[in-house]
């Protein structure tokens, strides 16, 4: 009251005492302000309020102060927050930093975690590694999750407020992929492998490209064909060349980043002669060619050696050859053959050997390469020509049959069917009988191994047909049939008999023997000439 009100001002302290006892008790929380409400900081908790008055004309005089104070202490509200965020880079490597508003008296150790969220709705999983942090550094594992921060409020006096959460914006992104280290490791010697070492960084990495290249000491440089991959083996090609290999960043997600070259090693030196690698080529079998693949290293090659060696069981090993190759042979069956390679530079440096042991040689499938039948004569031994194949040779299965026909480009299957067609005999030789005369002999074999598996039977057939013995005779007799009547007989052989010629004789008392004229038949009739005579039949 007193006129117009101008530009009153109020001033706020803070006092111990429930009464009035003089400014010189009061501190002051504020300076003198026209405005007049105030918001009572933390540090007037536990305090009376003082408000001091002070009215004011519009011309600016000033009337006499007055002090009002509050009925009670100021209370501690409870520990809330009143503002929760998450700034900073959402990629992998940024830092997101949490900040909140806190109110409720004097904060104490408040509690903060940080989560991750498959999906912006689910529980989240706690990151350990950063609970109590305000900050955090997006790592790789959290890529395309979100992030939450939650914190406790905690006011010194250990009262728990309620727990707020803030959920980030957007999902975690991979950083863009680089490479923060790349070089080669590995000595820069022919035939020792170059591997790279490099740092990856920007999510998960994908295919990355790698390129390899060769300079020479005037600082050319070529990429080495064919080099691809993340190591590198040199070759004879690149001694005295330096070797380096550059790297395009690739993230799974075909985003790439820029290209790093590495620094160089060497120059490339000669390794020593060395056989990196060495197999047979070819079936372990009797009858097959053996040879071998080796892989070569340790400048340009020389004149290498290579043997072969035979393995017998008393460990007796015997020497076959030096050449490329070997033709495995029935006495190499049942044994193992040995490769001993011995790797030899241009300039006559000689390397370690290396050698290999193949597995026993098996034998091959019995085979009959060739059965022949010599020209058949009767009454005379027939050993048949062949040539077996096919591990040790065992008892074989002969059959022989005679035919009248001669065959012509038929099996034994149709020579056994026909008609004509007569088994005689079972063994490897064969005598022709005078049934055999005239006929054509075919002789079945079914070759067998010692193991007893046989193989397809083979067929060899008489180039003609067997041949008669020459026609003789033998046990000549003359024997009496009735008084004067005498019969002559004999044994033929020789084939077939045709009409043979008979004859009768008569030998005097002195010894001569005269032909009776007429006497042509196997029976002969005395006449009186034939008394005191002998008889003799032809």
């Amino acid at each position: 009251m007193g006129g117009t009100e101008g530009s009153s001002r109020v001033q706020w302290f803070k006092t111990n005492s429930s009464t009035l006892n003089g400014e010189n008790e009061l501190e002051a929380m504020s300076t003198s302000k026209v405005a007049k409400a105030f918001r009572i900081p933390l540090g007037a908790v536990g305090c009376y309020i003082v408000a001091k008055y002070t009215p004011m004309t519009p011309n600016g005089e000033s009337g006499e102060s007055v002090y009002v104070i509050t009925e009670r202490v100021v209370e501690t509200l409870p520990p809330s927050l009143n503002f929760l965020s998450i700034t900073g880079d959402y990629s992998e490597g940024g830092i997101l930093t949490a900040s909140y508003g806190y109110i409720g008296g004097q904060e104490g150790k408040s509690i903060y975690n940080w989560y991750l969220h498959e999906v912006e709705n689910d529980m989240g999983t706690l990151i350990h590694e950063v609970s109590g942090l305000l900050q955090y550094r997006v790592t790789k594992d959290t890529i395309g999750k979100f992030i939450s921060f939650q914190c406790i409020p905690v006011r010194d006096d250990g009262i728990v407020g309620e727990p707020r959460t803030c959920l980030g914006q957007e999902r975690i992104r991979p950083g863009s992929p680089r490479l923060l280290a790349l070089q080669i490791v590995g000595d820069a010697v022919e035939g020792t492998i170059l591997s790279v070492e490099k740092n990856y960084w920007g999510g998960e990495e994908g295919d990355s490209v790698f390129r390899w290249f060769q300079t020479s000491s005037d600082g050319s440089q070529c990429e080495i064909r064919g080099a691809s991959g993340s190591s590198y083996m040199p070759t004879v090609d690149d001694i005295g060349f330096f070797i380096s290999v550059s790297c395009e960043p690739v993230r799974n997600d075909w985003a790439r980043g820029p290209i790093v070259l590495s620094e160089q090693i060497g120059p490339i030196v000669a390794g020593p002669p060395t056989c990196q690698s060495l197999e047979f080529l070819g079936s372990i079998m009797e009858g097959q060619r053996l040879s071998f693949i080796a892989s070569y290293i340790g400048g340009e090659r020389g004149d290498c050696l290579h043997e072969w060696f035979r393995l017998k069981a008393n460990g007796i090993k015997e020497k076959l050859s030096s050449d490329e190759f070997i033709d495995l042979t029935l006495d190499d069956v049942g044994r193992s053959i040995e490769l001993v390679y011995t790797p030899i530079r241009k300039d006559g440096i000689k390397g370690n050997s290396r050698s290999i042991i193949s597995d026993e040689i098996s034998p091959a499938d019995p085979v009959g390469l060739a059965l022949v039948i010599p020209d058949c004569h009767q009454n005379q031994e027939i050993v048949p020509q062949k040539t077996y194949f096919g591990g040790q040779e065992g008892v074989g299965k002969y059959t022989w049959h005679r035919t009248k026909t001669k065959p012509n480009g038929l099996v034994l299957t149709d020579i056994s069917s026909s008609s004509e067609d007569v088994m005689c005999g079972q063994t490897f030789t064969y005598t022709p009988s005078l049934e055999d005369v005239g006929a054509y002999l075919v002789l079945q074999w079914l070759p067998t191994r010692v193991d007893g598996q046989s193989g397809k039977p083979l067929v060899a057939i008489s180039s003609s047909a067997v041949i008669p013995a020459p026609p003789a005779v033998s046990s000549v007799h003359v024997k009496q049939l009735t008084s004067g009547i005498y019969f002559g007989e004999g044994e033929y052989s020789g084939g077939y008999e045709g009409s043979s010629l008979f004859s009768w004789y008569r030998e005097t008392s002195d010894g001569t023997i005269i032909l009776i004229n007429g006497a042509n038949y196997k029976t002969y009739e005395v006449t009186d000439a034939d008394y005191n005579s002998r008889l003799l039949f032809g």
